[in-house]
Parts: C-alpha cells; sequence; structure tokens
C-alpha cells in the first residue's frame, strides 16, 4: 500500500462567472506517473469511468509502470472525500498488461448493494478481463485495510452468466440502483456488436440482459450508457469499416426496463432482447440526426442524461465546411435540437483530435469538458436551459494536458464537485495522472 498526498498547483486559469455556475475551489491531487510507451494506456473517451464514488469514498483505476517498458501493472486508489484525505493505492503484480495500445483501458464500476469493487481491463478484440473484490468492501472501507487481498484473480466470464467472451473491447460499468450494469462490444471493428449484462446485489452474481445494438457488416459505437430515474439512454454513430471516416449518422435509444425492451426516440418499441430483438441500422426511428460518411462525425464522443428528463450528446461535424464542436439534445418531451456549439476562444476540433465530455450539475446546468485538439488546454465550459443551451460561459482552463478528460459522475450528483481525471502532457516519466476537483456553487 502506498499513500501521496495531496498537492495543489497554481498555474492554471479558473474563470468565475459573476451570475450562474461558478468554481468556489480548486484541488489537484497525483495519481502518479503515466506508463511509458505512445499509447493512450490512462484516459480514453470510451472508459466509463476510471474515477468514481460511493459512500463517501473515490476510487481511481489506472495502469502503473512495473519498471520495465510495456510491463504495466492494473493499479487501484481509493481515497475518503468527507472530509477528503490522502489516496492510498493497491497495485495488482498477478495481471501484466504489455499491449501498447490505446483501446487497452481499465473499467471501474461499484455496486452499491453489496459493496462490490469490479474492474475490467486489457481490451482490445482479446477475451475478456476481469476481477471483483470481495462483498462490503465499499460499503464499510474503514474496516476493510486496502490491499490486493480483497479482490480474487482475472477471471475470463462474468460469474453465473452465460455469454461469449471474445473478442472484447470497450467495456463499461453502469450503477443500476442497487445493482451494476457491464457493456461491451463482441466483435471486430467494423463487424461488432453491443451486450449488455446485470450484476444483481442480492444474488451476488451476473446475468445476460441480452444483445441490443447489431451491425450488418458495421457496428455502433456508442458515446455512453447512462442509467438515470430508471431509464437507460444510448447514443451511437455507425461504422462502416475500421476506417473512422466511414462513421455516419446519430443513433439514439432508450430503455425503461433495465434493458430488456428498447424504444426509439417516438417511444415505439423497436427491440425485445428475451425473443432475439435487435436494433440494427435499418430499425426504424433509430436516427435522429442523418450525418453522410466523411462529414467528420467521430466515434465515442460524449453524452449525458439530466435529472430534467433531457439528453445531451457533443460531437464534431464538418458537414458546414468547417470542422466545428456540436451539441445535440432531446427535451423531456422527445424533441431534438443540433447547434454548432460558438464560444469565443474554443479552438475548432479536427477529424481524430482529443474527444470532450458533457456533464449535468445539480443546478440544472449543462457542462461540457473540452480539450483542444491543437495545444494542451482543456476547458470547462457551461450553458443554461433558460439560454437554450447556446450561451455557454468559460469556468475554467487549464494548459500542459494530453488528455480526453473523464469526470466522476456519481460524486458531481453526490457533493456538488466535479472531480476531473486528466493525462499531462511531456514525456515519461514527467507525465502525471491527475485528479482535479472542483467544487461548484451558483
Amino acid at each position: 500500500m502506498t499513500r501521496f498526498q495531496t498537492v495543489i498547483y497554481c498555474w492554471f486559469l479558473v474563470v468565475v462567472s459573476v451570475l450562474g455556475l461558478s468554481i468556489t475551489s480548486t484541488t489537484i491531487t497525483n495519481l502518479g506517473v503515466d506508463v511509458e510507451g505512445s499509447a493512450r494506456l490512462n484516459g480514453g473517451s470510451f472508459q466509463q469511468s476510471p474515477v468514481t464514488s460511493y459512500n463517501g469514498w473515490q476510487y481511481a483505476a489506472f495502469y502503473n509502470t512495473s519498471g520495465t517498458y510495456a510491463r504495466n501493472l492494473v493499479t487501484l486508489g481509493r481515497r475518503k472525500i468527507s472530509p477528503v484525505t490522502a489516496w492510498e493505492f493497491i497495485v495488482f503484480s498477478d495481471y501484466v498488461q504489455t499491449t501498447i495500445d490505446s483501446h487497452n483501458t481499465i473499467s471501474l464500476g461499484i455496486s452499491p448493494g453489496d459493496g462490490t469493487i469490479h474492474l475490467s481491463y486489457d481490451h482490445h478484440d482479446v477475451p475478456l478481463h476481469y476481477r471483483v473484490s470481495r462483498q462490503g468492501v465499499a460499503t464499510s472501507p474503514e474496516s476493510n485495510a486496502w490491499s490486493t487481498a480483497l479482490f480474487g484473480g482475472t477471471l475470463g466470464s462474468l460469474p453465473g452468466a452465460t455469454g461469449i467472451w471474445t473478442p472484447v473491447t470497450y467495456p463499461r460499468f453502469e450503477r443500476v440502483d442497487n445493482d451494476l450494469f457491464f457493456e461491451l462490444r463482441i466483435g471486430a471493428s467494423g463487424a461488432g456488436d453491443s451486450h449488455i449484462y446485470l450484476y444483481s446485489s442480492t444474488a451476488h452474481t451476473w446475468s445476460r440482459v441480452g444483445k441490443y445494438l447489431q451491425g450488418n457488416n458495421n457496428n455502433a459505437y456508442i458515446n455512453g450508457f447512462d442509467y438515470l430515474n430508471g431509464r437507460i439512454q444510448t447514443s451511437w454513430t455507425w461504422r462502416e469499416t475500421p476506417d473512422v471516416v466511414t462513421n455516419h449518422d446519430l443513433g439514439y435509444a432508450y430503455s425503461d426496463d433495465k434493458g430488456k425492451t428498447w424504444k426509439n426516440n417516438a417511444g415505439t418499441t423497436v427491440a425485445t432482447l428475451a425473443t432475439g430483438g435487435v436494433i440494427t441500422p435499418t430499425t426504424a426511428g433509430i436516427h435522429v440526426y442523418t450525418i453522410p460518411q466523411n462529414s467528420g462525425i467521430l466515434n465515442q464522443e460524449g453524452q449525458i442524461a439530466d435529472a430534467a428528463g433531457r439528453f445531451h450528446v457533443i460531437n464534431r461535424e464538418r458537414t458546414s465546411g468547417a470542422f466545428l464542436w456540436y451539441h445535440y439534445w432531446r427535451s423531456a418531451t422527445g424533441m431534438w435540437t443540433r447547434n454548432a456549439i460558438s464560444i469565443s476562444g474554443l479552438t475548432a476540433p479536427t477529424d481524430i483530435g482529443l474527444r470532450a465530455k458533457l456533464a449535468a450539475a445539480n443546478s440544472g446546468e449543462l457542462i461540457a469538458l473540452i480539450p483542444s485538439n491543437t495545444d494542451t488546454s482543456v476547458m470547462v465550459y457551461y450553458s443554461t436551459s433558460a439560454g437554450l443551451f447556446r450561451d455557454w460561459k468559460l469556468l475554467w482552463k487549464g494548459t500542459g494536458f494530453d488528455t480526453e478528460p473523464l469526470f466522476d459522475k456519481q460524486r458531481l450528483k453526490d457533493q456538488n464537485v466535479l472531480s476531473v481525471f486528466l493525462r499531462q502532457s511531456g514525456s515519461f516519466p514527467n507525465r502525471r495522472l491527475q485528479v482535479i476537483d472542483f467544487a461548484l456553487g451558483s
């Protein structure tokens, strides 16, 4: 077990709005040194999530170097956040990550009902890698000394569930009441399908919900998998080949019964998984915007559901002739709006540049975390429903990053603190992994 103390830096620029959302304090902590190599193994838009909170504690998952190039170790940190204490870390030496490929990130989940911590890691069209803690580890953290002995070994399947466990890419966890979803792609780029499993905190085992997105010699790249107020919502673009230029369209679907049946934007049931139903590229009503190939839309950008029943997506397009960031949002009644994001000082995205994320503030504002595609900046903006989400204002700008910003959705909801997981720019071993905590006010 290793402890790192909180370190506060003052090189960043904080911009506080006179009216509306504001940042009342900012604290930065170092998690550790980013691993050696050209790939972004720590931090990636498709991770859900490297940092999450439960029961007054926060957890962060990342790769740590073993001291040998291309031999990296899964590391899991925790800290108390009520009040905030120092991080403590455990390193799993029984599994060595060796593939220099930015797909092979770590995803982290917690099942609130039984306090189990779940990890899935090191995937790009390979067999499943998964491990889980004992029951109660996250429920009573102070009663469980932080140690790898709290966890089982790496498994190649989800205990209790039947399924296909290879080739796996993009695993992600999402809390569903007291339980936990596991969503993943089976199949290669341009020819993969999306599947859902559900962990029961009472049975302490997994069950298969089913395949819900199926390509037709192509595959869906989802922007996220969000559960809020009894509803799963997801959005995606289709890709025809492994080449990013073949991305097209913005798809959307939701489920109000934990993934068993799926509806299109109009509320029509389009897939019943128990009977083999599945969403495909020709399913009626699942494309909310038609965006042709070669239009610049990128896979696995950002999405978020908010407490008012709205749903938001951020992506990029060059349909106007130049690359622009776009915000697409669905009202609580199912009406979609598509706006180019116009903000003074915001640089344009590029075709395969770093991707952005969206967050929902407790006070109703929409937060955009946007990395520059041309320098080392990361910006945090917000907009309001009263301004129809066009009145973007800068909250914070920092420099010295090479990262796709990710955040702790649960801590934002529970404590009104936006914890952002970032990777510094620069060379190994000076490149740090950091969590920046923005306490929000209005």
